[in-house]
């Protein structure tokens, strides 16, 4: 009886020290490093001061934007309320569509916020909706997290 159970021991002694596991137990320590290391990343900054050194243009969206957002906090009418979200939606479609910030830059990740602004102001806004919906559709089909869902 001691035999066998020698023999299991040792068995299961080679098996848990076989190089296949060594391999596999170098792999995940790998992976741990490379969640590590992405952790550690710091955040995009996607700040207006940020982008405006790429792209100038981007001031003058920003502007448009605070002017709004003033003339709203100011009177918050339907006048008032609808040039804000026309703000938001119009910086965003720049990001979008014309900017020349990369993608890496924060260009999506940025117009994703406006159109976000937009939408919460005004919960109904189709075009809004299908952008946020088409941004959030890229980065989840490059397997990459949706700022904000972070």
């Amino acid at each position: 009886m001691n035999k066998i159970v020698i023999t299991a021991l040792t068995a299961l002694l080679v098996t848990a020290c076989s190089p296949q596991n060594e391999e596999a137990a170098e792999d995940a320590s790998q992976m741990q490093g490379v969640a590590a290391e992405a952790s550690k990343q710091p955040k995009r900054d996607v700040s207006t001061a940020a982008l405006v050194k790429i792209d100038p243009d981007i001031q003058e969206y920003d502007d448009n934007v605070q002017t709004a957002l003033s003339a709203y906090e100011a009177d918050a009418g339907a006048a008032t309320k609808q040039a804000l979200v026309d703000a938001y939606i119009a910086f965003a479609d720049y990001m979008t569509y014309q900017s020349p910030v990369s993608p890496r830059e924060g260009k999506y990740h940025r117009a994703l916020l406006e159109y976000r602004h937009a939408l919460n102001l005004d919960p109904e806004n189709n075009k809004a909706m299908v952008e946020i919906a088409q941004i959030e559709d890229i980065y989840r089909s490059m397997n990459r997290p949706v700022p904000g869902d972070e």
